[in-house]
């Protein structure tokens, strides 16, 4: 699902509308409909921070290439403690993942 496509089905969920979308993450109407009307645009690092805040969800789950309604709670979890850790910590984890699996 695109980005975009995921931004507005959880908005949807809420009962916001684009314009209340706009207000909550601090910029205009005008250009949160640039990111539909305009192919090559997107949101700043610092709008999709905010998009993640009013939503109370991490990069992860906002770029995720999944549906994450079919996930269950702990994988959910799973992703979001994910999300958390540094780059050594999550190369670690995957390393004992890895290792757990293929056993």
């Amino acid at each position: 699902m695109d980005i975009r496509s995921k931004i507005d089905m959880m908005r949807e969920e809420r009962g916001w509308s684009r314009s209340e979308l706009a207000k909550k993450i601090g910029i205009s109407y005008t250009a949160l409909q640039n990111w539909y009307n305009e192919k090559d645009y997107f949101p700043s690092l610092k709008v999709i921070d905010e998009i993640c805040h009013v939503f109370d969800i991490t990069k992860a789950r906002l770029f995720a290439d999944i549906d994450t309604a079919e996930l269950s709670g702990d994988q959910m979890e799973l992703l979001d403690l994910y999300d958390k850790l540094t780059e050594k910590q999550k190369e670690g984890i995957l390393q004992i993942i890895k290792a757990i699996v293929l056993v």
